[in-house]
């Protein structure tokens, strides 16, 4: 069984949602209102028990793996003023990936991309609005059963980058692009410090395997 608790942020109620993955492969969404605890989202898109699951950022929709070798999408439905939207019997997306066992599952912060980590040893990284494979990460030589992200931000930590190089990034206006005001603040680091700044930047994603070791990726 997996689950979830949090307060819906799309309402001015922020109502306590609950979701719940069953053994049955069932998955449901409930909310607390008035009091009252309300099943608004119900849908058994697995054959199998259902391993793992994980909510978008802004709680709009999550995502269920299972011991079977399907990935689905679901809504988060919210109920205001007795109305419930978003509703759906069947989940937005379902892909059948032909690998049983995605143990673990996590969206990344900006929930741009999700990753899982596989009974066959290999971690796969998917769009999360398509729910299409984008990589598959392979070094372990067993079942890796927990995988992480570390929070994306793209921003030069503040003071790293400041001096003489900020100043002229200032004077100069916005019109020259984020891209290129990036590296004018990463050219006035020194080598140690624009190798601290990519280690806090990168894209990182970890997994834990049953053959004991922690591996570490650098991706999208």
């Amino acid at each position: 069984m997996a689950l979830s608790i949090f307060h819906h942020p799309s309402t001015p109620s922020n109502p306590l949602t609950v979701i719940a993955g069953f053994e049955s492969g069932h998955t449901s969404v409930s909310q607390l209102s008035n009091s009252t605890w309300s099943t608004l989202y119900i849908s058994n898109p697995h054959a199998q028990p259902i391993l793992s699951l994980a909510s978008s950022p802004d709680k709009s929709f999550y995502l269920t793996s299972s011991a079977d070798a399907v990935i689905a999408k679901h809504p988060i439905p919210v109920s205001i003023e007795n109305t419930i939207l978003a509703v759906e019997s069947t989940p937005m997306k379902m892909l059948q990936t032909k690998h049983a066992g995605q143990q673990d599952l996590r969206i990344r912060n900006d929930g741009l991309v999700f990753a899982t980590a596989g009974w066959d040893g290999r971690v796969r990284v998917y769009s999360s609005k398509s729910v299409k494979e984008l990589a598959v990460l392979k070094w372990h030589k067993e079942g890796c059963y927990a995988v992480a992200f570390a929070d994306v931000d793209a921003d030069v930590p503040s003071g790293e980058a400041g001096g003489k190089g900020q100043e002229k990034e200032e004077e100069e206006g916005e019109g020259k692009g984020k891209g290129r005001e990036v590296v004018k603040r990463i050219s006035t680091l020194t080598v140690k410090e624009q190798r601290l700044w990519k280690a806090k930047t990168a894209h990182w994603v970890a997994a834990g395997s049953k053959d004991g070791k922690v591996s570490l990726w650098e991706i999208y």
